[in-house]
């Protein structure tokens, strides 16, 4: 089964309430670095939902600082903000209702132009990672540097 994305005006609406709320509300970068897993001496790319730190510290701080979903057809694009120590980086989940499955590069390139990425790949420092946040349930995180 493959995926279906739809950015139309309803979309493109949702999509600018929700980087506006996202943005009104950043993770600093004291909560932020409570939750991480630093993977600098080993880098994979991926984070399995048994490498997640400390589960109901993530839950209490997302709903403290919480991520905004959009539905993009058969996909679901979440936006959020984060305080770290190079700046502000603006950090968007995407997922498909297809269990293991996330969207394709070309369907990656549009959602991430549609949330005000510099492009695919970002010009801007970034980091690209598959993380699992349920059990058999994947998303592709980027992250980007804000421009100062």
């Amino acid at each position: 089964m493959s995926g279906v994305l739809i950015i139309g005006d309803n979309e493109k609406a949702a999509i600018a309430t929700a980087i506006r709320s996202a943005l009104a509300k950043p993770m600093p970068w004291d909560k932020m670095r409570q939750v991480i897993v630093d993977d600098r001496d080993g880098p994979t790319n991926t984070l399995k939902l048994d490498e997640r730190p400390d589960p109901d510290r993530i839950d209490a701080l997302r709903r403290e600082y919480p991520t905004y979903p959009v539905q993009l057809g058969s996909y679901v694009a979440a936006i959020s903000f984060e305080e770290q120590p190079s700046g502000l980086f603006r950090h968007l989940s995407i997922s498909s209702r297809v269990p293991g499955k996330v969207p394709n590069e070309h369907a990656a390139k549009m959602v991430l132009e549609a949330f005000g990425f510099s492009g695919y790949p970002p010009s801007r420092p970034y980091r690209v990672w598959v993380e699992e946040y349920e059990p058999g349930r994947v998303a592709i995180n980027f992250v980007e540097l804000e421009p100062s």
